[in-house]
């Protein structure tokens, strides 16, 4: 009997061993997003509650977009993340879950900047 429960218990390890590993964690992240336009026929601003959704997979050291659009890392440790995509920067403070983000272009003579922050938990992966 005991070959039987050693097998058992072999079996059983060797299952956990061969489940995928679920290295994505998913972020939900309430923010406050602030747009300041400059242009010549006079400035405006706007401020709105804005949702984001990032995946985080720690295996492969990305950072994507709830939509899977990735982003640039430029640092990715244990403490930090950042990255950017479509000229707008990213600072995750992983150890309190602060998210800070802003970015400023010019076109035709229109400066537009987005400055903005919130807070991030993991949450269940968003369904479609």
């Amino acid at each position: 009997m005991k070959g039987v429960g050693e097998c058992a218990v072999l079996t059983i390890a060797l299952t956990a061993l061969v489940q995928p590993a679920f290295a994505r964690t998913y972020l939900n992240c309430s923010t406050r997003k602030v747009v300041l336009i400059s242009a010549p026929a006079g400035d405006r601003s706007s401020s709105q509650e804005e949702k984001l959704g990032f995946w985080i997979d720690d295996e492969a050291r990305t950072l994507a977009f709830q939509d899977n659009k990735p982003l640039t890392v430029t640092r990715f440790d244990r403490s930090w993340i950042s990255a950017d995509r479509d000229s707008i920067f990213y600072e995750l403070d992983r150890g309190n879950g602060a998210l800070s983000f802003a970015g400023s272009t010019t076109k035709d003579g229109v400066s537009t900047t987005i400055v903005g922050s919130g807070r991030c938990e993991a949450a269940p992966a968003p369904t479609r």
